[in-house]
């Protein structure tokens, strides 16, 4: 029988310098030890679906989409955090302080977990495609396609959450600015040690994985989400396509992002008044494309921010996206104010991911991709494709008018106008869901907090802006991992 996978650490660090020891054929390896011999050596394609399992467990680690108390939640809301979008309160224990004040350094705990969670993905994703092929038959190709389809998409997202936040720069043609390491292989061992691949190198790794599970994602023995659920777990291949759609934004391949886009669009339509909002609480699926599925005593992303039990806030929304005196971006007449926060204390809290129903344990999934994001990324790419504004400002359009009642559509935006109400409508759209600091970083602007900021009487929070030139934009390696690995050069600045 095939038992959960266990890992033994001596100690965080220990694991961190096995880590990233790799070959040139950019391998991670690990030692951990396993209750059964099951990854090395699986006796059936059962045991390698459930590594694939664990994948997606491994999402939900408190450094990944999940959060402890007060920290992580590094690709959900962590970027919420390091933006304009949140600002720390005084009930505040100073967690993530490091984070939100950009004091960080080599030696930053989040720093370490958060690089440290991406690459345990990867492991489980790497074990699948080297073993699912040997239990391959004329018979059961559809499910090796299922399986192998999943892990290839798996490899793939979690190394471009690692490319967006340890890379200088989004260049996709660049042969100069630094990733980080591909790694494709599981290897047990501790004395290999990859160097950073440069960006065209790592997007040329994200594409070709992107189009392996593209390929194996359309040929499955059975549908990878059922029907009828109000979740979607796994990742098929209408998630692949938000995914690619989401890469090449950043890449600036316009036609791909939009194509792509498209396809996702075409598979989920966007939902409506309490399909959308219950998105958030598993009473509905909306038009979720892939969630990370959050169960009862497991942590979702709402820690970082917001105590649900004791309706304790160490973050809110600032108040140039959402206030109570109804001024900013998000109003009262936007199915985005109530889906996303509460009234607590006064002022409003991030209470989307409170609990399911009507819970509030904070264990609510988080959603990674869905069709509200697609429509922005179609109407970025096709304003940025020239020629296009006017499919650009529809696409605008109809986002607005499935959130706002009574919506009425705008016209004649163009240019750098209508790429700012865009940038806008992200920041409506997708606040503490994980894009707003990349959002600024891929567009090159300078952080400006808002009116919270330097208000004693508010906020903690002093550091008020970030210029695009500062090193704080990518972070640092971590330096266990550094140490154990010096070929892996340090980020400017650190």
């Amino acid at each position: 029988m095939f038992k959960r996978i266990k890992y033994s650490f001596v100690a965080l660090v220990a694991f961190i310098m096995v880590l990233q020891g790799c070959s040139r054929k950019e391998v991670l390896e690990l030692t951990p030890e396993y209750q059964l011999d099951a990854l090395t050596n699986p006796s059936t394609i059962d045991q390698v679906e459930q590594v694939l399992t664990g994948a997606y467990s491994r999402f939900r680690n408190a450094n990944y989409y999940g959060s402890g108390s007060g920290t992580g939640a590094g690709w959900a809301i962590m970027p919420d955090v390091l933006s304009d979008n949140l600002y720390e309160t005084l009930e505040s224990l100073a967690n993530s302080r490091a984070m939100a004040d950009w004091i960080y350094n080599g030696n930053t705990g989040q720093i370490t977990n958060m690089y440290a969670a991406a690459y345990q993905v990867i492991a489980n994703a790497n074990i699948v495609i080297r073993d699912v092929d040997k239990f391959a038959t004329p018979s059961n190709q559809g499910r090796i396609n299922r399986i192998k389809g999943q892990a290839f998409a798996i490899r793939a997202l979690a190394h471009f959450d690692l490319f967006r936040y340890w890379a200088v720069d989004y260049d996709r043609n660049s042969t100069t600015s630094l990733a980080l390491p591909y790694t494709t292989e599981f290897i047990v061992s501790s004395n290999l040690k990859p160097t950073r691949l440069s960006n065209k190198v790592y997007y040329d790794n994200l594409f070709g994985d992107i189009q392996q599970a593209t390929t194996l994602l359309a040929n499955v023995d059975q549908p990878i989400n059922p029907a009828g659920r109000a979740s979607r777990p796994f990742i098929d291949l209408t998630a692949v396509h938000a995914l690619n759609a989401r890469v090449s934004l950043y890449a600036g391949l316009w036609s791909q992002a939009e194509t792509a886009a498209t396809a996702a669009i075409n598979a989920r339509p966007l939902a409506t008044g309490a399909a959308f909002a219950g998105m958030y609480t598993e009473s509905s699926a909306g038009e979720i494309i892939w969630n990370v599925q959050v169960e009862s005593g497991q942590s979702g992303p709402t820690y970082l921010i917001f105590f649900p039990a004791q309706q304790r806030t160490y973050f809110r929304p600032a108040l140039e996206v959402a206030n109570t005196s109804n001024t900013g971006l998000i109003q009262t007449n936007d199915i985005r104010y109530s889906t996303y926060f509460s009234n607590v204390g006064g002022s409003l809290a991030v209470t989307k991911y409170s609990g399911k129903g009507g819970a509030v344990d904070g264990a609510a999934n988080f959603i990674v991709f869905r069709t509200g994001e697609m429509y922005l990324i179609r109407a970025e790419a096709r304003a940025r494709m020239g020629g296009q504004d006017a499919a650009a400002l529809q696409d605008l359009n109809t986002l607005r008018a499935a959130r706002i009642t009574g919506y009425t559509p705008v016209t004649g935006l163009s240019g750098q106008a209508l790429l700012d109400a865009i940038a806008n409508e992200r920041r409506r759209e997708l606040i503490a869901e994980g894009h707003r600091f990349f959002d600024l970083k891929r567009t090159t602007r300078t952080i400006v907090r808002g009116s919270t900021c330097g208000n004693s009487n508010i906020s903690p929070t002093g550091v008020c802006t970030l210029a695009p030139t500062a090193r704080e934009w990518a972070l640092p390696i971590p330096e266990p991992v550094r140490n154990a690995n010096p070929n892996l050069v340090q980020n400017p600045g650190y």
